[in-house]
């Protein structure tokens, strides 16, 4: 009998996770550009870990199976939110048109970039925290639990997040 092992996708995957999350804890003292810079670095190697990433085999799907477990509290989360929105400043709100919202609006739709940083820094944080705790047998699980998530929301959060830290970062050169 072979012994499960843990794919080198998954071990990337949670590297990352456990990177990001150690970075937005510690982010309150850079200034903007800095934050975004860090964040064109993390976010796209998060997207295409997660993207690449298959839980069952040949499989692409995820299951909501409940196998992340929420252990961030709303404290932590709005303590990042909160240093990340200080280091953002008037940067941190901006315009987005694909915005659900925007469908079934006359006027612009504002997206705190610091809310969709925290909401990733939640999603990683309760991933990294779960593949600590699980045997390496219901690995599987948590990955296909990450891919549904990444596959339902946090795909778009990232990409959307990535495009307003291009344009910070990318400002603050002019």
């Amino acid at each position: 009998m072979t012994k499960p092992t843990i794919s080198p996708a998954a071990i990337s995957l949670t590297g990352l996770a456990v990177e990001y999350c150690k970075y937005l804890e510690g982010c309150a003292e850079e200034e903007p550009r800095d934050l975004c810079c860090q964040m064109l670095r993390y976010l796209p190697r998060i997207y295409m870990t997660a993207f690449d990433l298959k839980p069952y085999g040949d499989s692409t799907e995820g299951a909501d199976n409940g196998a992340i477990i929420d252990e961030l509290d709303e404290e932590q989360y709005d303590s990042v939110r909160t240093a990340v929105a200080g280091v953002l400043g008037e940067f941190d709100t901006y315009l987005d048109t694909l915005v659900d919202d925007m469908r079934y609006s006359d006027t612009p739709v504002a997206v705190s970039l610091a809310e969709q940083l925290a909401d990733i820094y939640q999603t990683a944080y309760d991933l990294a925290q779960s593949m600590r705790e699980a045997p390496t047998e219901a690995v599987p699980e948590v990955l296909a639990d990450f891919k549904y998530r990444f596959d339902n929301y946090l795909s778009q959060t990232i990409c959307s997040a990535m495009r307003a830290a291009d344009f910070i970062y990318h400002s603050e050169l002019k």
